[in-house]
């Protein structure tokens, strides 16, 4: 059994407008910098946590190392993007610029359903006590989250598909808990995912009309969710990443993307436990790598939605230099302008 107590201890004011936007180089649509990312997710986020806890085993070739695709996830696109570099939680290497709790199997709360096929895998934490690894060092130190820092958390698919939940409240009620307690120690800014149509994954294709009504209920639910919590958290920043819009997109005109297949997956199953699976000639073509996970292609348009996403919703703060020099920059302006009228 892996125990994850064991794992862890591893471990403007702005006078002149559109002038003062042009002198200064900001661009409205230009994202906020952050100064940390802490990620809390399940296999569409893991970053190879549960490969190192395996010792590299899991999951196998012709898995990309430590990703469930065939290279990197949207994770590490979103990463990039961002200029930061999370370490993988299991890593024992944590970094000043955040931390990926991500574990291939989480549910929205406590369970993580790979020991259903594999029992080493028990002891596996869900998102619920993925946030408890993030709270309880700060807790005990007497430390806060960063505040500065976006907090992602992605989670659902496996408690609607592998665990067989229909409970929407419930999961939505594990997501709003998470946010609620991330905010408590001192996270202000929050990256929140609601869920693709999973019935048009090759897994869910076999049972699409419950799957399609339950992911519909799950994102109203959370849409709901994150407006009253945006109301009742004082000085928070809680945006909602889009991703149903984002598949539903891709689905729809997939040559758009540069794809040719958004129904079946890359990577076959593999019916010789000797003998790894060979995948498709062209999996940049493809949407979906297995029966749930995203090539690294899907993965990356993903990351670019999500950026899209942060721009929308974080807007960079001038620094207080910066905003004292456009109020100047603007009385000037304006006393220029009174003495010609004089």
């Amino acid at each position: 059994m892996i125990n994850i107590s064991t794992v862890s201890r591893l471990f403007v004011v702005s006078v002149g407008g559109t002038i003062a936007f042009t002198i200064t180089g900001v661009n409205s649509a230009q994202a906020a910098t952050f100064s940390s990312v802490n990620i809390f997710g399940d296999s569409l986020s893991d970053p190879g946590n549960i490969f190192n806890l395996s010792g590299g085993l899991f999951p196998p070739p012709p898995y990309a190392p430590g990703r469930f695709s065939n290279g990197d996830i949207w994770t590490d696109y979103l990463a990039d993007d961002l200029g930061l570099n999370p370490t993988p939680y299991t890593s024992g290497i944590p970094s000043t610029e955040g931390v990926n709790y991500a574990f291939g199997g989480a549910t929205s709360g406590t369970e993580n359903i790979f020991y259903l096929f594999d029992p080493k895998f028990a002891g596996l934490p869900g998102v619920t006590t993925q946030v408890g690894a993030f709270i309880q060092p700060l807790l005990q130190q007497g430390q806060t989250a960063d505040p500065n820092g976006l907090y992602i958390l992605w989670a659902g698919g496996n408690d609607y598909t592998y665990a067989g939940s229909d409970n929407t409240t419930e999961v939505v009620d594990n997501l709003s808990l998470a946010i609620n307690n991330l905010y408590s120690v001192g996270a202000r800014n929050f990256l929140i995912g609601n869920l693709p149509d999973l019935s048009k994954t090759p897994l869910g294709s076999s049972n699409p009309g419950d799957l399609q009504e339950t992911v519909e209920d799950h994102n109203a639910l959370l849409k709901k969710g994150i407006k009253d919590l945006n109301q009742s958290l004082f000085n928070s920043n809680i945006a909602l990443f889009d991703v149903n819009n984002v598949f539903k997109d891709v689905i729809k005109k997939p040559s758009k993307y540069g794809l040719t297949n958004v129904t079946d997956r890359c990577l076959p199953a593999q019916t010789d436990p000797k003998v790894p699976p060979v995948p498709c000639s062209n999996p940049n073509e493809y949407l979906f790598w297995d029966d749930f996970h995203p090539t690294t292609t899907g993965h990356k348009l993903i990351a670019d939605a999500a950026y899209a996403t942060i721009e929308k919703e974080f807007k960079p703060v001038p620094e207080p230099s910066t905003v004292l020099a456009l109020t100047g920059l603007g009385l000037g302006l304006l006393l220029k302008k009174t003495k010609s009228q004089k």
